[in-house]
């Protein structure tokens, strides 16, 4: 019996072997199949984050993490990887630690100090109203570029080891936005899988089996887009985190993010056009740089941009460095436009950008018809097709539409928050469909107003207290708070946590 199964055991082996053997003999045969080469690769914003963005490094559970020892203005990083001094994660008696969860906003993106972000701010002010009876400390795990999914597996891996009293979550304004052909729960899966997948790529017989199946497949590049986190997702993570805090007997506090409304849709990720990766390809996805490309003209008033943003940090200054702009006096424009309308009148772009040319004009009303049939003609052209890219395309003509009727009203940016305007609708249609920047939408706000009933959460509605207190002029870009707007948020937090006391 003993004989028998050794010998099964030899020939299932010798077997393999062969079939090694032949899946090596047939690499030096078959072409490879690029799609093949590629299947694995990320979405850009992985890659972007991942490994070219100078503050990250790569990490084997979230994808990417902060470098450890960074010692900046803004970016300073301890042992752990995360921001501000070492916290031991054992908690003294009289600690009441706070464990902040987020992306680029608590971490303070466009401010010149780290002493300037939220996180610090509610530390120092819950602090002093502890009058000694407590030590505040916070634990600040927010990372540039991070999603709700992100958000959740730190907190599942790691954040309960710091013994927080107190859960504070910001996020939603990377998780409605495009990357690539998977989603981030797709990716932290695969994510974990790493380990076997990088000992199985060793055999070639696993190399030629998934080649053959990837043969005939569109590879990342032509894949289409998906959304990193959709909503439905982005209420399961939320409801991980509060089911989560409620083991643990900890309140959790949500920060629903608020975003600029005049910000110019389907433009932000232009810059990213000129980044290639480690194999040579551009790293945006080739429909997403197809749209991209366009020359397409924006209604955009230097002017109005330093009233409301300032100077703007410099990626924002890159992002608007990339706009389609037109060397023509507004005068030339008009006719150049309106004869490229003529030879060509199913191009939504060519008429967008006649608009464009009108509104340089102070010819509103001609400006406003433009954006109408542009907009109209893009519709008729992609009534089928719902793909989140193909809506982020469309968003530029209504952007266009609001920041004329604005114009046409006088300038008067209040007319951006009356929800009666047609501007209002132009603008938040805008925003809904701009997958091409990072900007919250309105049904991931939905989800946080669901869960303020929540037993255990508190919500804090910052679009609101935004809107109350300055609205456009509190962002440097398209979603970082400035000095002004980190002490509000700092502010609205302090007054949720001191109502318990620490």
């Amino acid at each position: 019996m003993r004989r028998h199964v050794l010998y099964s055991i030899i020939l299932i082996f010798a077997g393999l072997a062969l079939l090694e053997g032949a899946a090596r003999l047939a690499e030096t045969v078959l072409k490879p199949s690029s799609s093949a080469a590629t299947a694995d690769r990320p979405g850009w914003q992985a890659v972007f984050f991942g490994s070219m963005f100078d503050w990250h490094e790569s990490d084997p559970d979230l994808l990417w993490r902060f470098r450890a020892g960074i010692q900046g203005s803004l970016i300073q990083t301890n042992a752990d990887h995360l921001l501000g001094p070492e916290v031991p994660k054992a908690k003294g008696p009289q600690s009441y630690r706070l464990l902040l969860l987020g992306d680029s906003s608590p971490v303070g993106m466009g401010l010149p100090s780290r002493n300037q972000a939220f996180g610090e701010l509610t530390r120092h002010q819950l602090d002093r109203l502890a009058g000694g009876r407590k030590t505040v400390e916070l634990v600040n795990a927010a990372v540039s570029g991070y999603s709700s999914a992100q958000v959740e597996r730190f907190l599942t891996l790691h954040g309960w080891d710091y013994q927080p009293d107190v859960v504070i979550v910001y996020c939603g304004n990377n998780d409605a936005s495009l990357s690539g052909q998977y989603t981030d729960r797709e990716l932290l899966e695969r994510q974990r899988l790493r380990p076997v997948r990088a000992v199985l790529a060793r055999l070639a017989t696993y190399r030629v089996l998934r080649g053959m199946l990837q043969r005939g497949r569109p590879d990342h590049a032509a894949a289409e887009p998906v959304i990193r986190v959709s909503p439905e997702e982005y209420e399961r993570n939320l409801r991980s985190i509060i089911a989560q805090g409620e083991a643990h007997h900890c309140p959790v506090i949500i920060l629903k993010p608020p975003v600029p409304r005049l910000w110019p849709a389907g433009l932000q990720f232009k810059p990213f056009l000129q980044l290639t990766g480690t194999d040579g390809r551009v790293i945006v996805p080739d429909r997403m740089a197809a749209v991209l490309k366009r020359p397409i003209s924006y209604c955009l008033d230097a002017q109005r941009f330093r009233q409301l943003y300032g100077r703007g940090d410099i990626f924002t200054r890159v992002v608007f460095s990339t706009v389609y702009a037109d060397t023509l006096p507004p005068e030339q424009a008009a006719e150049y436009y309106q004869e490229q309308v003529l030879r060509q009148p199913d191009d939504p772009v060519a008429v967008n950008n006649l608009g464009v040319a009108r509104w340089r004009l102070g010819q509103y009303a001609d400006a406003d018809r433009a954006f109408q049939r542009a907009r109209e003609m893009f519709i008729g052209t992609h009534a089928a097709d719902t793909t989140p890219s193909v809506r982020a395309a469309g968003s530029p003509f209504l952007y266009n539409r609001g920041i004329n009727l604005l114009s046409l009203a006088s300038g008067d940016t209040a007319t951006a928050v009356d929800t009666s305007t047609i501007a209002y609708a132009c603008l938040d249609s805008a925003l809904q469909a701009d997958y091409f920047s990072l900007r919250i939408k309105r049904p991931y706000g939905e989800v946080i107003d669901r869960l303020a009933h929540e037993p255990g959460v508190t919500v804090i509605d910052l679009p609101a207290v935004f809107r109350d207190n300055g609205g456009e002029r509190l962002f440097f870009d398209h979603c970082h708070p400035t000095a002004d707007g980190h002490r509000l948020i700092a502010q609205a937090i302090v007054r949720a946590v001191a109502a318990p006391g620490p």
